[in-house]
C-alpha cells in the first residue's frame, strides 16, 4: 500500500517541467519557509509568541533526537534504492523513516497552531505540501512523511503540555534577546 501511494504520487514527476520546478523547490525550500511564522511570532504575538517560538525550536530538537533513535534501531532504504522512481533532486544515503524534513515541517507547524490558529493552519498547509513534494521528487515513501508527521507534531504537544515547567528557560533567553535588541 506505501508503495502503491508512492507510486500515484511520483508518477506525476516529469510530466511537467513546471510542476516538477516547483515541487522540487518545496521539497528542498519549503522548510525555510515555516521560518516565517516563528518569526511572526517572535516580532507580533508577544511574549506568548516568543515562548511559542522557542518552544518550537525546542519540539522540533526532540523530535529530532528520537528520530535518530529510530534510525539506530530501524533504517529503511529510500524509494530510489529499492525500486524505479522519478528522481528529481539528488540522492541521500541516510534512512527514508522518518523523513526530517517531515518532523521539522510538522513540528513547527503544530507548536504555531497551538498559539495562533490562523498561522497555524497556513503553517499545516505549508507542512502537508513540503510531505507530499517529498514523495513527488522520489525521495520518501508516504508513510516516512506520516512517521514524521507523528513524530513532529507529538514531540511539539510533549513540549507545549511541558511549557510551564520550561517557563524559566524561555524567559530568560527572551530577557537576553531583549538585552541583545533582538526581541
Amino acid at each position: 500500500m506505501d508503495y502503491g501511494l508512492f507510486q500515484r504520487i511520483n508518477d506525476f514527476a516529469g510530466q511537467s517541467q513546471q510542476l516538477d520546478a516547483v515541487m522540487v523547490d518545496i521539497s528542498k525550500y519549503g522548510p525555510l519557509l515555516l521560518v516565517l511564522p516563528l518569526l511572526y511570532l517572535w516580532f507580533f504575538r508577544g511574549a506568548k509568541g516568543k515562548k511559542a517560538a522557542l518552544l518550537a525550536l525546542a519540539g522540533m530538537g526532540l523530535a529530532l533526537i528520537l528520530a535518530q533513535i529510530i534510525t539506530m534501531f530501524f533504517f529503511r532504504d529510500r524509494p530510489f534504492v529499492m525500486h524505479e522512481v522519478n528522481l528529481l533532486i539528488d540522492k541521500s544515503p541516510d534512512s527514508s523513516f522518518p523523513s526530517d524534513h517531515a518532523i521539522f515541517s510538522f513540528s513547527i507547524a503544530a507548536m504555531v497552531w497551538l498559539q495562533d490558529k490562523k498561522a497555524g493552519w497556513v503553517s499545516l498547509a505549508l507542512a502537508l505540501l513540503i510531505g507530499i513534494s517529498r514523495v513527488f521528487v522520489g525521495t520518501h515513501y508516504p508513510l516516512d512523511i506520516l512517521g514524521g508527521a507523528f513524530l513532529g507534531i507529538g514531540s511539539a504537544l510533549v513540549v507545549w503540555n511541558l511549557r510551564e515547567k520550561l517557563d524559566p528557560v524561555t524567559t530568560f533567553i527572551i530577557s537576553i534577546a531583549r538585552k541583545l535588541k533582538l526581541a
